[in-house]
């Protein structure tokens, strides 16, 4: 019903002038006919001819000529299109009308009065797409007629000074669209003695619960009043509602519209069927602003709100004069819940059991990439969060701009605050071919662990400055699909770190402590560098360096995640740099799922003491290749720098001797080798 409820009350407005008009053009011919209703074959095969479709009268037709001509008539019935699901399109009970006969003579029309006694109207699609309300094959000199039917303005209107509709139906079905609307239409009197347009319907729109509420001023008041038309509408389409009041200058244009709306709802991805644009998941929402229309633009300026636990105000413009609607949005929240962004990865803010997943326990989307809904519309939205609120972490500020061309999706730039640091780069989501293609290049720099734990219970007890990179390419239908394809690297570096036994003491295993590395009560236990990076191949991340430097332990590992299954298959073994009395170096597994970790021991094997030279050594080659990709040329990793120039040249100091740095990171943390 894209159209609007405007564009259906202009359909049964002209549809029934039109119906007075036939009778109108038979009076000529039949005026010395003493019984009317042997007019009805003629008025009814005129009719006929002019819409080629089936027209026909039941019931009296009567005509009393004078001034005005009074019209009555019974029983009218306009057949539907052959494929349609009723046999009837549009019926008339009865039809009292009045008519000048000297403005009809210049070609004018004015209807003192108009009265429809039990009309009906069927309005629908079929699954092709084909509108039951064109009337026989199409060529240009039918359009032609078409568009020459239309009026310009309200002044084109017909005069009906007074219409009363009583037990009117409007039935609107599209298929297509999923929509099945049963509207009754009425007029009423105000208590001014103001005739006024009343339209209720209810059914369902898109599989969901419909209601709609429409009140306008006098069709007289339509087409003479030189003031806005006035209107007032209210809609629900299941949980989600609006009120839409105030005025249109120009109806019959659709200029000078000046109109408050309030939409509420709980989930902005539902409004996609009602206005055509894609808006991910989101917790319940309510916004306002003012509707208006420039040309073929429509404005939603001045839009204030809330959607979940963020504030949302800006402005959104849509240009309707492409091939597709351009949506134009400039939006800003000064208290953005990072939670209210889970449903632009396919998740949802409402939690895991609100999106769909592989299986029990996983933990990515397997949410359907909407590739019809990138199609439908082009988009440019810039979203500006001046503070980030986590509930793990305060983040200092979001920007992002999305746009969208023919299904093709870029973000560029996404940056968001961290830690003092950042995450920025950029995201590519193609929908053009049959099966979705996704890109992504993603920064993390300098991020300090200290001030990112600093309003949670790890607040000084982990430091260390982060840098890191996601570059992973992928195709699916779903996004759990897009990233159990993937190809790509992950790498992540700690540079200067610390941590204490209070961060580890709620795993299952104290995993540091069985590795070597030996932490003493609160005291802070330096290391120098943590460096982890994954080659991923056809959604296999394959570790290909995962080391922890401290001053006494270097810990390495190697193994497996799989983006497919959300599998984990890791080993992790510490080495000493020197020989140590408590150390018990026993190698740590970590299996089960991304969402549910599983950490456990070998006790079957220890590593050797004093290999920690042997095993830098062999992950020299992918240790020297990762630093470039984390840190090209910043300079914001000199432990893990360090790091590797001691393998290079362990004779000066390496690993081995215990002398690979302080591990002060943060500029706060200081120790040395116990």
């Amino acid at each position: 019903m894209k159209a609007g409820a405007g564009s259906v009350v202009k359909w049964i407005g002209y549809g029934l002038l039109g119906l007075a008009g036939l009778v109108v053009v038979g009076i000529g011919a039949l005026v010395l006919m003493f019984d009317w209703n042997d007019a009805r074959g003629f008025v009814a095969r005129r009719a006929s001819a002019a819409l080629n479709r089936e027209v026909a009268i039941d019931g009296d037709l009567r005509v009393h000529l004078g001034s005005p001509i009074r019209i009555h008539l019974e029983g009218l019935r306009v057949a539907n299109a052959e494929w349609a699901q009723d046999r009837t399109m549009a019926e008339v009970q009865a039809l009292d009308a009045t008519l000048r006969l000297w403005p009809l003579l210049r070609g004018d029309w004015e209807l003192p009065e108009l009265k429809v006694q039990g009309p009906k109207l069927i309005l629908e699609k079929n699954g092709k797409g084909e509108a039951n309300w064109n009337f026989g094959p199409p060529n240009a000199e039918k359009e032609v007629a078409k568009q020459a039917a239309v009026p310009d303005n309200r002044g084109d209107i017909p005069v009906i000074e007074r219409l009363l509709i009583a037990d009117g139906r409007l039935h609107y079905r599209d298929p297509t669209s999923d929509i099945d609307i049963d509207n009754s239409i009425n007029t009423a009197t105000g208590g001014n003695d103001s005739d006024t347009v009343q339209l209720k319907g209810k059914g369902s729109f898109a599989g969901k619960p419909f209601t709609l509420a429409v009140e306008g001023g006098s069709l007289l008041h339509l087409r003479d009043d030189p003031k806005p038309y006035p209107l007032k509408i209210d809609a629900a389409v299941g949980k989600t509602k609006g009120h839409i009041e105030g005025s249109v200058g120009e109806p019959v244009k659709m200029e000078g519209v000046d109109l408050s709306v309030a939409l509420s709802g709980d989930d902005m991805a539902e409004i996609f069927p009602i206005v055509g644009i894609p808006t991910p998941k989101t917790r319940p929402y309510a916004i306002s602003g003012h509707l208006g229309r420039e040309g073929k633009v429509w404005t939603f300026r001045g839009m204030n709100g809330k959607v979940g636990e963020s504030d949302l105000s800006g402005d959104v413009l849509v240009d309707t004069g492409g091939d597709r609607p351009m949506v134009k949005a400039d939006l800003t929240s000064n208290r953005l819940a990072a939670l209210d962004l889970a449903g632009l990865i396919g998740a949802s803010p409402r939690g895991s059991d609100d999106y769909p997943t592989r299986g029990n326990g996983r933990v990515i989307p397997a949410t359907p990439i909407p590739v019809e809904k990138l199609r439908n519309t082009d988009m440019d939205v810039r979203l500006r969060g001046k503070r980030v609120e986590a509930p793990f972490a305060p983040l200092e500020g979001l920007e992002m701009q999305v746009k969208l061309a023919n299904g093709d999706l870029h973000v560029d730039p996404l940056t968001l605050g961290i830690g003092g640091g950042r995450i920025a780069g950029t995201v590519q989501l193609d929908g053009k071919g049959k099966v979705p293609a996704m890109r992504t290049n993603l920064d993390i720099r300098a991020m300090k662990l200290s001030a990112f734990f600093s309003d949670t219970s790890f607040a000084g007890q982990i430091g260390g400055t982060v840098a890191g990179r996601i570059q992973l390419a992928g195709t699916g239908r779903t996004v759990a699909d897009l990233l159990a394809t993937s190809d790509g690297k992950i790498g992540v570096a700690v540079d200067g770190g610390r941590v204490t036994s209070l961060a580890v003491k709620g795993l299952k295993t104290n995993i540091l402590e069985t590795l070597g590395v030996v932490i003493s009560g609160s005291k802070p236990m330096p290391f120098n560098c943590l460096v982890g990076n994954m080659a991923v191949q056809n959604g296999i991340a394959q570790v290909e360096a995962l080391v922890l430097d401290t001053p006494e332990t270097l810990v390495t590992g190697k193994g497996r995640i799989s983006l497919r299954n959300e599998a984990l298959d890791l080993r992790i073994v510490g080495d000493s740099k020197s020989p140590q009395v408590f150390a018990t170096h026993v190698p740590v597994l970590v299996g089960g799922t991304l969402g549910n970790p599983d950490i456990g021991v070998d006790p079957t094997e220890s590593a050797a003491r004093g290999a920690a030279a042997v095993a830098l050594g062999v992950l020299l080659t992918p240790l020297a290749g990762v630093l470039p990709f984390l840190d090209p040329g910043s300079d914001e990793q000199p432990q893990c720098g360090r790091l590797v120039r001691d393998a290079r040249s362990p004779e000066k100091g390496g690993p081995a001797s215990g002398k690979s740095g302080n591990g002060r990171g943060d500029g706060t943390a200081s120790g040395s080798a116990r």
